[in-house]
């Protein structure tokens, strides 16, 4: 009988602004996470609107796609290629909750096993309808593991494609 070594997977999610900086936290959960397969959620989140007319066409995809610029969308290609090995999926999610037991469901529904949250980064609001998902993270139940990065103040390739091989 042949033995295969078993690689665990594992659900990580990460709260993100859709900057390259943000992407930090995916690097730091990859060297954290040693030897295991992950599924890797990226998610922000965004208040819906009140117009019956928006909500009847609203579509989670297509706000993705508003939010994501190409050097964002072109750092997660390199992300996936580098620890192609690592990554098993990396995609982008929308929260749009208001309650507790509503972000509860989004873990478990996505079986999230792990959170990493910026510990001295602060994410900024991408649309004016955006909200800071910290207060559902930090109250959740789900293990949630605070990294540490300092921003260097004088960057010349901060939020370009650059930026995710300094750090």
């Amino acid at each position: 009988m042949r033995r295969t070594t078993r690689v665990m997977q594992r659900t990580i999610l990460i709260p993100t602004d859709f900057t390259i900086e943000s992407l930090n936290l995916v690097k730091h959960a990859l060297h954290a996470e040693d030897a295991q397969k992950l599924d890797i959620i990226l998610v922000h989140g965004l208040h819906l609107t009140d117009s019956i007319f928006d909500l009847l066409f609203f579509s989670r995809t297509k706000n993705v796609e508003k939010l994501v610029n190409a050097d964002f969308e072109a750092a997660c290609t390199i992300l996936k290629n580098k620890f192609a090995t690592r990554i098993n999926s990396l995609r982008c999610q929308l929260f749009s909750g208001f309650t507790q037991s509503a972000f509860i469901n989004f873990l478990e529904g996505n079986r999230v096993d792990q959170i990493y949250i910026p510990q001295t980064y602060i994410l900024q609001a991408t649309a004016s309808n955006s909200f800071d998902l910290m207060p559902y993270i930090k109250a959740s139940a789900v293990a949630v593991a605070e990294v540490h990065w300092e921003p260097l103040p004088h960057m010349p390739e901060k939020n370009l494609l650059a930026e995710l091989f300094l750090l």
